[in-house]
């Protein structure tokens, strides 16, 4: 068994129209979710032992506080290929996680970590992923398990969706 999960980077700031998107930090919303996520994620039952991240500013931003919640027996890889990558770009980078990793966390960009939920639920009309199909918010978590041992294994269409929520209304609970 393994599970995979998604959080999109939180929000970032465009208060600087010059700089570019790769390098956009998050704004100080975006920074507060991040330091919110990552307490939550940590402390949740979906906690990640490995994490995939972007290497863009603002998901290295969302992953920093995440990486000193998880502590350092939670390695971290930095692709720079999952900056704004579609589902088969992103499946690519899944499957050379290792397998010593039960749980994954990737953290990415959207349209690509949205379209690639939506690909991989098992049943697209189930409640999670009805709720997915809505949107991912910036700082938006969703967890999935797969009946495999590889994640080399992992394919679309294959995944259970377990869990999805948003900064906000995790932060009201």
């Amino acid at each position: 068994m393994k599970r995979l999960c998604l959080l999109r980077h939180a929000k970032s700031d465009w208060s600087d129209p010059a700089r570019d998107d790769f390098h956009r930090p998050l704004n100080e919303r975006g920074a507060k979710a991040a330091d919110f996520m990552a307490g939550y994620v940590a402390s949740c039952p979906y906690r990640p032992d490995t994490v995939i991240c972007s290497t863009a500013t603002r998901a290295q931003d969302t992953c920093a506080p995440m990486m000193k919640e998880l502590g350092d027996d939670v390695p971290v890889i930095y692709r720079e290929e999952l900056y704004h990558a579609m589902p088969d770009q992103m499946l690519a980078e899944i499957h050379r996680a290792p397998d010593s990793a039960d749980t994954l966390l990737v953290i990415g960009h959207n349209p690509g970590l949205v379209l690639l939920a939506m690909a991989l639920a098992v049943d697209p009309d189930d409640e999670v992923s009805l709720r997915i199909s809505r949107g991912v918010p910036t700082g938006g978590f969703i967890v999935f398990d797969f009946d495999i041992d590889h994640w080399a294994d992992l394919k679309e269409g294959k995944g259970t969706p377990v869990f999805f929520g948003r900064p906000r209304d995790l932060m009201a609970d």
